[in-house]
């Protein structure tokens, strides 16, 4: 089980990951508010910057990401648009001092997963468990 442990924290940080840059990606094809929450990430928010910055490219390449992202975008951030519509400077600060529903908080959450899976895989990859070889190879050829 301890052998498997780093692969399973590597998957989970490269499906978070994904799944952040293509929800963030998609977040300047929103109508209306999209620049808006984009400049105020690039102002405010060096992670969520980072997602839109890779995840756009992508999220064109593929327009079904794009679509999903969007979705996510428009369902989590949804109750929010008018608030950012009047006063666009506030959008990162919207975004992450309230709750709007179940998506929202969720998004929340996975958006700090990356960094956190990042640094668990890399110390588990650091600690794992090695073959010992004992007798008979003692490393001459």
């Amino acid at each position: 089980m301890k052998r498997s442990l780093p692969i399973v924290a590597t998957i989970l940080f490269v499906l978070s990951l994904a799944y952040d840059l293509i929800v963030w990606g998609a977040v300047p094809a929103v109508p209306d508010v999209g620049e808006a929450i984009a400049a105020s990430a690039r102002r405010e928010a060096l992670l969520a910057s980072t997602y839109i910055a890779l995840g756009s490219p992508l999220d064109s390449a593929v327009p079904a990401l794009q679509a999903f992202g969007e979705e996510r975008v428009v369902a989590a951030f949804g109750e929010g648009f008018e608030r950012i519509r009047v006063d666009s400077t506030v959008a990162m600060d919207l975004i992450f001092s309230s709750r709007w529903n179940a998506m929202h908080a969720w998004l929340k959450t996975v958006y700090w997963w990356p960094p956190i899976l990042l640094v668990l895989s890399a110390l588990l990859w650091w600690r794992r468990p090695r073959k010992v070889h004992s007798f008979g190879r003692s490393g001459r050829r």
